[in-house]
């Protein structure tokens, strides 16, 4: 009975090990906010007052899902994402964080200005 317990272990080990702490981290996205208006007009206006001060960014579309993305990328590591994901119909947006490392409280306050 210990046999497969201890082989499940190493296994679970072994794939940790390859994957990065940050990598696991990245994977799970924290609910920011709720924000009022359209997720892609939010994304848009995010994305174009943070443009101005960060250069490595990238914005995805992904329509079929109804959410924009916006990361901040330093190759090889992205740093962190804001997702801008579709709810009510187009009234309502949430927003998401993905990352390795918090982005600053000036994304995130961006993000709410462009709600105001």
């Amino acid at each position: 009975m210990k046999g497969p317990a201890v082989a499940l272990l190493v296994s679970t080990i072994s794939l940790v090990g390859c994957a990065g702490p940050a990598e696991l981290f990245f994977k799970n996205s924290i609910v920011v906010d709720h924000l009022d208006g359209n997720y892609q007009r939010l994304a848009r206006c995010t994305y174009e007052h943070l443009a101005q001060q960060q250069h490595q960014l990238s914005v995805t579309d992904l329509r079929e899902q109804e959410t924009v993305r916006i990361a901040l990328t330093k190759a090889p590591q992205t740093y962190w994402e804001l997702s801008f994901i579709n709810e009510d119909g187009g009234r309502q947006t949430r927003l998401e964080v993905t990352s390795g490392s918090l982005p600053s409280e000036h994304a995130l306050a961006l993000a709410r200005a462009c709600a105001a």
